[in-house]
């Protein structure tokens, strides 16, 4: 993670001086270089010039550079979390498709934020979990993480496990964010919480009408699998008490 250069990207504002500069100096040397006898002069001068905005633009990230260091970080997630657990796709419950979640942090404290030219915004620290369905219960791998401190303070793994009929419910929560002058962004954050307070998972998400179905899917295998499991737990005591009756009529 390129944290220096991510840094300066949150925290730069305005026009950045040596890459103007180095513009100036470019359309210099173009200008000198009408002139066939200052024209190498005026060769040397442009090449001088951008170098001097490379090396202006290359002092911290673009949006396409912190996007793909994000990538880097998740892509691998689903299969930790197969490791983690020892979750596997002949485990699956087919009622349900494994869930990716995915979004930029804005609840962590002291959290950046800044509006991107692609009128997106970008925080910086980051979420990511996914979520896979056996048949007895829901387990959870994902990573919260800052791309511009690597200290482990920040940066940690997040993991858990409850069975369906201890689930309460999954849900989105809906807030803002507040940006440095006043302007207000909405966030939505992805809850999955067990009937004991248990959040399994509670971070701001990229919303869309896929996290809402996510939310709807959870919990209606939640539903079902909760009917399963207390039909199988009536049925194990049904059986135990037909085999204690047994006993009590063997001996009589």
């Amino acid at each position: 993670m390129e944290t220096k250069r991510n840094l300066k990207y949150f925290t730069s504002k305005g026009i950045n001086p040596v890459l103007v500069a180095g513009l100036i100096i470019v359309a210099l040397g173009l200008i000198l270089m009408i002139v066939p006898q200052t024209r190498p002069f005026g060769l040397v001068i442009a090449l001088v010039g951008v170098g001097v905005a490379v090396f202006a633009s290359g002092t911290k990230s673009g949006e396409s550079e912190i996007d793909n260091q994000i990538e880097g970080v998740i892509k691998d997630i689903p299969e930790q979390a197969m490791i983690k657990h020892e979750v596997y796709e002949r485990h699956f419950n087919p009622i349900i498709k494994p869930v990716f979640l995915k979004g930029f942090d804005y609840r962590a404290e002291g959290v950046m934020c800044k509006k991107c030219p692609d009128y997106k915004y970008r925080t910086s620290e980051y979420n990511a979990a996914q979520l896979y369905f056996s048949r007895e219960k829901i387990v959870v791998y994902g990573k919260h993480f800052s791309i511009v401190d690597d200290s482990e303070a920040v940066n940690y793994e997040i993991c858990g496990a409850a069975n369906y009929e201890d689930i309460k419910e999954a849900r989105i929560e809906e807030s803002t964010f507040t940006l440095a002058d006043g302007r207000t962004v909405p966030v939505h954050s992805f809850v999955l919480e067990t009937k004991t307070g248990e959040k399994l998972v509670d971070f701001s998400v990229e919303y869309g009408a896929d996290v809402d179905k996510a939310a709807a899917d959870i919990n209606h295998a939640v539903e079902k699998m909760t009917i399963k499991a207390m039909e199988k737990a009536a049925d194990k005591a049904a059986k135990r008490e037909a085999l204690r009756r047994g006993e009590v009529l063997k001996y009589e």
